[in-house]
């Protein structure tokens, strides 16, 4: 992983990194994302911001 990061999470062999990143790539996977693209810029900007306040 870089910089030996958690968390993380493996499916078919292949490692994923990054909290956020593994999020999105989950609320695709089970059909959790937004209608169209403009939705998902909202929730995607929603989610940024928050992490952004987190720092």
């Amino acid at each position: 992983m870089p910089f030996g990061r958690v968390p993380v999470l493996e499916i078919d062999g292949k490692k994923m990194h990054q909290s956020t990143a593994i999020a999105r790539y989950l609320a695709e996977e089970f059909g959790l994302r937004g209608k169209d693209a403009w939705q998902n810029y909202e929730i995607d900007a929603t989610v940024d911001t928050i992490h952004d306040l987190r720092l």
